[in-house]
């Protein structure tokens, strides 16, 4: 994996059980405003869970993200558990369907 353009860096949200538990990351968003999310299979979206890392500290917690560094801005990468492949969805695929 080439990390040379990527600023390692940026600040990126994770959670406390990811970084504190070593929960293994299923989830991964890269919003449209460039930034990062990595969650695991159990938090929720509390800020009470939440923490500020930088993008070289979640590579080192789990190199296995390589795999996905390379997201486009408005897509989203999961799979079901380490080792599994990734499966990336647009993120305006899913806002399609909360339309009614």
């Amino acid at each position: 994996m080439r990390t040379d353009d990527i600023n390692m860096n940026q600040a990126v949200f994770t959670t406390k059980n990811v970084m504190n538990n070593k929960m293994i990351i299923v989830r991964v968003t890269h919003d449209h405003d460039g930034s990062w999310q990595f969650f695991d299979a159990v938090s929720t979206n509390s800020s009470e869970n939440a923490m500020l890392v930088s993008l070289e500290n979640i590579l080192n917690t789990d190199p296995s993200i390589s795999d996905v560094i390379h997201l486009d801005e408005g897509h989203r990468a999961e799979r079901e558990e380490k080792n599994r492949p990734w499966t990336i969805y647009s993120l305006e695929e899913e806002n399609e369907g909360d339309e009614t």
